[in-house]
């Protein structure tokens, strides 16, 4: 750990106001021209503005608290939920966010504790590569972390919770988002929230098209949002390809965010 990194630990405890306009001093003037230089996700520019102002959001893998930053500019933190099963995240989530809906837990399709998977590559733990598939190898990877989590349906938490309104579900959990689908279906088909998925095909043997057709079939359309306008573009057979390995890093080119809007959503916005 650097002498920079120890001390942006400290400030964290004794000063987290501080530390947090200073972690995320980079979105405050995020914009079209200048994503990719800053390595964010160009969703971050778009959904700011995407959400009304008395929006319900779900982050499902808080993780660093990036998405929840940029929503908490526009909408009240009480409208605000994020889960985030890695303790060291969800420790720092509550420091740094003290007046937002926090959760402990990873969303799945079971009620369980189970193993949390946090890779090693070149010496550095990922946490923001923290999965409930602990057979998945990332790309480097010379050890793992594993340490129990607790996983529910969202299904179950929501109804323990009594859930009225429901508008936006972030989902980026690193391989498992059809399990956290699955385990929240009653709860999409009963509120019918925008979902904005991370998928991407290195995670899973199926392809990913056909995974996103599964979706679909819930009565929503596929869509990414368009680099040029920042507007939502509806998927076609050709998305695909965009996912190839040697754009991975440029966020100018890769796509990994798909964003599922229900039909009759769309509908009234034509």
């Amino acid at each position: 750990m650097t002498i920079y990194q120890k001390i942006a630990e400290i400030l964290q405890f004794v000063l987290p106001k501080f530390y947090k306009e200073r972690y995320f001093k980079k979105l405050e003037d995020l914009s079209a021209g200048n994503f990719s230089e800053k390595n964010m996700e160009p969703e971050l520019i778009w959904i700011k503005d995407y959400l009304p102002k008395n929006a319900v959001f779900f982050d499902i893998g808080a993780n660093v608290g990036t998405y929840v930053y940029r929503v908490e500019q526009r909408l009240s933190p009480k409208n605000i939920y994020a889960f985030e099963p890695n303790p060291k995240l969800f420790a720092r989530l509550q420091r740094i966010f003290p007046k937002v809906n926090l959760f402990p837990i990873a969303l799945s399709d079971k009620n369980e504790t189970a193993m949390f998977k946090i890779p090693v590559i070149a010496g550095k733990t990922y946490d923001s590569r923290g999965t409930l598939h602990t057979d998945f190898p990332e790309v480097g990877e010379e050890r793992k972390i594993t340490q129990q989590v607790k996983v529910m349906k969202l299904d179950d938490w929501s109804e323990n919770q009594n859930l009225t309104r429901l508008d936006f579900i972030k989902i980026d959990v690193e391989g498992n988002e059809m399990e956290t689908l699955h385990g929240a279906k009653k709860t999409i088909q009963k509120f019918r929230p925008v979902l904005m998925v991370e998928m991407e095909q290195r995670h899973h043997e199926k392809p990913l098209q056909e995974l996103v057709s599964e979706i679909e079939t819930w009565d929503y359309t596929a869509h990414f949002m368009n680099r040029e306008n920042f507007g939502l573009k509806k998927i076609d057979s050709t998305f695909f390809e965009i996912q190839k390995e040697n754009v991975l890093k440029n966020k100018s080119e890769y796509i990994n965010n798909i964003v599922f809007v229900p039909n009759y959503h769309k509908k009234s916005k034509e």
